[in-house]
């Protein structure tokens, strides 16, 4: 976990830009952090799709598929969507239900169902059925199922890198 956030911090994001972007609260960072820095040989309390997300924005995407990708036609799913949702967490605005019907739980994607999405990063699938029904998708759910597909979230939501990252620890 430090080290993801080391080699952001060192390519022009500091934590309080990150929460920003990302949405990740500010304590669970300093606690994640602290945490790896006293106990480094202990199992990381970090949730698997935060685990996920970091892991991509320092240039290692779809640790949960062994790098695969879902295929799909990338341009027609980008035109489900208006372009806010392809924006960092303090730009993004949250895809309609209607939006979501085109891609979750469509006779056109049979991987992207709402039970197998939520086996694959460890989601309460009733929450995140709620959260598609509502528009009110958390980012970070979002940017995992956008990976999931192909879609660089690095740069998606990190448009400020000083230079390429890249971290070959994210395992």
């Amino acid at each position: 976990m430090a080290e993801v956030i080391n080699l952001l911090k060192d390519n022009g994001y500091d934590s309080n830009q990150l929460v920003s972007v990302t949405g990740i609260q500010q304590k669970n960072i300093n606690a994640w952090t602290a945490r790896y820095k006293n106990e480094p040989d202990n199992v990381s309390t970090i949730p698997y799709p935060c685990w996920c997300f970091l892991c991509a924005l320092a240039g290692k995407p779809n640790i949960q598929s062994d790098g695969e990708v879902i295929e799909v036609n990338v341009r027609r799913v980008l035109s489900y969507f208006k372009p806010t949702a392809f924006r960092p967490n303090d730009k993004f605005v949250c895809p309609t239900s209607e939006q979501f019907s085109n891609l979750i739980d469509n006779d056109n994607y049979e991987a992207l169902t709402t039970e197998k999405l939520s086996e694959v990063f460890n989601w309460n699938a009733n929450n995140f059925a709620r959260g598609i029904d509502n528009g009110s998708l958390p980012f970070l759910n979002w940017s995992l199922i956008v990976m999931s597909l192909g879609i660089d979230i690095q740069k998606m939501i990190l448009k400020e890198l000083q230079g390429p990252v890249s971290l070959d620890e994210c395992d």
